[in-house]
């Protein structure tokens, strides 16, 4: 009797919880007809939005990539002095508001700031510009990667590096060989999230980049600007395109990570 009461109050809190989701989803999906929803799309500034955000989004992964894993790999194997505080530091956007990041950004690169007009007299803009949006995305989106990937390299056992050690093979080649191969579904889960949340993004975007249809407008801007206009046809599309997107690649990569586990490892 005990265990069904137990089990009641936990369906009944987690399906209030799944409500929350639900709700909001359903009024959105059911706001609009498939044909008009088919209509939006034929929009040129709607398809100008949609390929800037995987332009911008994409290259934040790939750079995430390439300065993210480091980063993971410093901090979970290194001891240094200030270790923490680097790893605050790091952790710190995913806490900011992104209009506070957008802010920061745009005080660094403006042109009133010298380091913004050293770089607009080589020619770099980054003020509403997609260089610029990508730098705060980026800036909002990478530590998701970092995150993933350091819990990855952490769970690997020790007695894995020390072996390959006393094989004598070099850090590189151990980081190359051995542990990226086994950190990939942490890397792979970080890439995933990272990708989401540069979609996303909305706040520093819209300090940083402004809201340009066709030059800086991205999907979440565009869904901004339209319902503010009083545009809710094409704000409702946008929205429903980014969320099957989300949903989507999440649903695609759980499946396949659940795949490659053990059966007594999948949940």
């Amino acid at each position: 009797m005990r265990n069904l009461l137990f089990n009641l109050m936990i369906s009944m809190l987690s399906g209030i919880f799944i409500c929350l989701i639900l709700f909001p989803l359903f009024a959105l999906f059911t706001a609009t007809s498939w044909s008009e929803l088919a209509g939006q799309f034929k929009s040129p500034l709607i398809v100008s939005a949609i390929i800037i955000s995987f332009q911008t989004s994409l290259t934040v992964v790939l750079a995430a990539l390439v300065l993210g894993v480091p980063m993971a790999y410093l901090l979970a194997t290194k001891k240094f002095p200030g270790k923490e505080i680097l790893d605050t530091l790091v952790d710190l956007p995913i806490c900011m508001p992104p209009l506070v990041v957008g802010l920061a950004l745009l005080l660094l690169l403006g042109g009133e700031s010298k380091f913004g007009a050293f770089l607009s007299g080589r020619g770099v803009d980054l003020i509403f510009s997609r260089p610029g949006i990508i730098m705060a995305q980026l800036f909002v989106a990478g530590p998701f990667l970092i995150k993933s990937s350091r819990q990855a390299f952490e769970a690997i056992n020790e007695n894995v590096t020390k072996a390959s050690s006393s094989l004598g093979a070099s850090e590189f080649h151990t980081f190359r060989k051995v542990l990226l191969p086994l950190a990939r579904n942490g890397i792979y889960a970080g890439m995933v999230m990272t990708w989401a949340r540069a979609l996303g993004e909305f706040g520093a975007t819209s300090m940083v980049a402004g809201c340009i249809p066709g030059k800086t407008e991205t999907m979440t801007l565009a869904i901004f600007g339209y319902a503010m206009s009083g545009e809710m046809g094409s704000s409702i599309a946008i929205a429903m395109l980014l969320i099957v997107f989300s949903f989507t690649s999440l649903l695609v990569f759980k499946s396949r990570i659940r795949k490659q586990l053990p059966s007594t490892q999948r949940i």
